[in-house]
C-alpha cells in the first residue's frame, strides 16, 4: 500500500503541491496539480514520468531510485510494454514520455533518467 507522506503546498489556491509518497520501501516525491491528499491518505494510481530518456535495458534484477536535485535515476521492472509501465515496488510509473528500444520485452528491468513525476 502506497500512503502519502508528506504534502508540501506549492499553492494553495491553485492546488499544486510537492507529495512524499512511501510503499514501506520506497519513496518518491511527485507534483500534484489540483491536489487533493493529506498526510496518511493511501494512493493507488499511476504516476506520470516526463522527459524520460536514456532507456536501458538492466541486467541486475532490483528496484532503485535515486534523486539528484530534483531528477530521477530508476532501475525497475517493465510490466506492461503497451502501457509503457515501470514498476518500483508498489509503485507503477508511466513512461510513455520516452521511447523504448525494440529489443525491450515486459518483464525486462530497465534503467531510466525522469526529469520529473507527476500524480494526475
Amino acid at each position: 500500500m502506497i500512503i502519502v507522506k508528506k504534502v508540501n503546498w506549492i499553492d494553495i489556491d491553485s492546488g499544486e503541491a510537492d507529495i512524499l509518497l512511501s510503499d514501506g520501501t520506497y519513496s518518491i516525491e511527485c507534483f500534484c496539480s489540483d491536489c487533493n491528499f493529506s498526510e496518511g491518505d493511501t494512493f493507488s494510481d499511476i504516476l506520470y514520468g516526463f522527459n524520460v530518456r536514456n532507456i536501458v535495458k538492466s541486467f541486475n534484477e532490483e528496484y532503485v531510485i535515486d534523486e539528484k536535485n530534483g531528477s530521477y535515476s530508476i532501475q525497475g521492472k517493465l510490466v506492461d510494454k503497451d502501457s509503457e509501465i515501470l514498476q518500483i515496488g508498489e509503485f507503477k510509473i508511466d513512461i510513455s514520455d520516452g521511447d523504448i528500444p525494440k529489443d525491450i520485452d515486459k518483464n525486462d528491468y530497465l534503467e531510466v533518467d525522469i526529469s520529473r513525476i507527476d500524480i494526475y
